[in-house]
């Protein structure tokens, strides 16, 4: 497998939803420096239409922390039919190839994501981006957790906090969203909540954008970013 980053050649002159991966995962923690992924779902679209799809619990060295079960209902012997780290990122990585991953507080899912990358050698990669959770820091008022944004534009969610509703959900938030008005000028751009600063990570190719009317973040109660 080349080691040469997944770029498209001329990002700028793709239409951003015409080739995307939107991924979610469920994690024993908040920072991919310290926790591990154990379970991904990643959808591929192309133009509005799915053409993949690849989901699977990953086996866990260590202990599964009680509360990560109480929140997902995953279990260590869910986990221990899981597929194996290695396997399940080489066959991610292939997957996303040269597509925008698109997440709901995109930061959180990619320091995971090359946080692994590294820890496995599995080679450089930037992927080019979109986060709906800072398109809807522009446009909704807070909360705006992916329920919260759900409910806002009519998009079921059967469960939070499995991987493969979540991305669901992303995906259909990313087409409302961009129903509503262009994301084009959104790829690789960030909007943070300055109630908890700039994080220690950011995504490369990461773009911040300000926020003008601070006084709308004083109830975000999206989750910050710890650095991988």
């Amino acid at each position: 497998m080349s080691d040469a980053p997944f770029l498209p050649l001329f990002p700028q002159l793709t239409p951003v939803l015409s080739n995307v991966t939107a991924l979610d995962f469920e994690t024993t923690g908040v920072s991919g420096g310290k926790g591990r992924v154990i379970e991904i779902a990643a959808l591929k679209s192309a133009n509005g239409q799915l053409t993949g799809r690849f989901q699977t619990l990953v086996k866990l060295k260590g202990e599964l922390p009680a509360k990560i079960t109480q929140l997902t209902g995953i279990t260590p012997q869910d986990l221990a039919n899981g597929m194996e780290e290695r396997a399940a990122f080489v066959i991610l990585k292939e997957f996303i190839g040269d597509s925008v991953v698109v997440a709901h507080n995109a930061p959180f899912d990619l320091g995971f994501l090359y946080s692994t990358y590294r820890r496995l050698k599995l080679g450089p990669v930037q992927h080019p981006f979109l986060d709906t959770l800072s398109v809807c820091r522009l446009r909704q008022p807070s909360p705006r957790s992916l329920p919260d944004m759900c409910k806002a534009y009519g998009i079921p969610l059967s469960r939070w906090h499995r991987a493969l509703p979540d991305a669901t959900a992303t995906w259909h938030l990313l087409h409302r969203l961009h129903e509503e008005s262009s994301l084009e000028d959104m790829r690789n751009k960030l909007v943070l909540n300055p109630k908890y600063g700039t994080p220690f990570w950011l995504p490369p190719l990461a773009e911040l954008l300000p926020y003008k009317d601070s006084s709308s973040f004083s109830q975000d109660t999206s989750s910050p970013t710890e650095q991988p």
